[in-house]
């Protein structure tokens, strides 16, 4: 069995967001846009995987001067550099509308996500409208199935942790993908989508090997990323699970510690040269 990449061979970074590359406030610190920069004039691409909504993950990393591939709602819609859509995974209709039916009998309280719609039931217990960019409550989540173009569902029980839930949920729940990024809800993807195919279809337009990665998250959603790249780094603050999966540990998100991930990579890449 082959041990982790060297950092010295370390061609692309795939970083979560929440809890990874942005500070406690939800925002791009400085330094993480220059390490970011750094790394890309040092030949090394950052890429960007996230559970939360394209226009919103957009947004974000926008007001911190970053662009560049991105997977959004863990993996379910992937785009390139120029921000073209690369691959994009939805739930049917009627097989949406099934799987709704089946968590509304659990008892959950729901949400649905496109490329640029959030809509909660009242009631949802995360309050993202604080978090995320838009969030609707005026629309149902079966109306928002019905349409199409839905990449993911989000499922929360007040008082329970996601990870309580799941369980739960993948015995209702077939053909799909079942994670969670936060503890206070889960996510439920159409089952191609993930964070590691998400990652293939970028390796693949960047040409590079899935090797010559390095994959750094927090949460149990990012352990497929893990288990797909090269290298594998957990923030100082993550899930336990994440921490026993990980290669290695960096500073927490609040400590900048995907800058540090990028300087040490650079610093490598840079001795070897040398």
């Amino acid at each position: 069995m082959t041990g982790p990449t060297p950092m010295r061979d370390i061609r692309l970074v795939a970083a979560d967001l929440d809890g990874t590359l942005l500070d406690v406030e939800g925002l791009v610190t400085e330094r993480v846009s220059r390490a970011v920069a750094t790394a890309r004039s040092a030949g090394v691409e950052v890429a960007f995987l996230t559970g939360r909504p394209l226009d919103d993950a957009r947004a974000v990393l926008g007001g911190g001067g970053l662009t560049g591939f991105l997977a959004a709602s863990n993996g379910a819609v992937v785009c390139g550099r120029d921000g073209a859509v690369l691959c994009r995974h939805v739930f049917a209709g009627g097989f949406g509308l099934g799987l709704v039916g089946e968590l509304r009998r659990l008892g959950l309280v729901l949400g649905a996500v496109t490329e640029s719609d959030l809509v909660l039931d009242s009631g949802f217990p995360a309050d993202l409208a604080a978090e995320w960019c838009v969030v609707e409550y005026d629309r149902t989540v079966e109306d928002l199935v019905r349409g199409g173009g839905v990449l993911k569902l989000l499922a929360a029980r007040t008082g329970q942790r996601a990870g309580e839930l799941a369980e739960a949920v993948r015995g209702v729940a077939r053909d799909v993908t079942v994670t969670y990024s936060t503890h206070r809800f889960l996510e439920i993807s159409p089952l191609a989508a993930d964070k590691g195919a998400a990652l293939r279809v970028i390796a693949d337009a960047a040409g590079v090997a899935l090797r010559e990665i390095a994959c750094v998250g927090d949460m149990p959603n990012d352990l497929v990323m893990f288990a797909t790249g090269g290298l594998a780094v957990a923030m100082g603050n993550a899930d336990d699970q994440v921490r026993a999966a990980a290669h290695l540990v960096v500073a927490g998100n609040d400590a900048g510690g995907v800058a540090e991930l990028l300087e040490r990579i650079v610093d490598a890449r840079m001795a070897e040269v040398r």
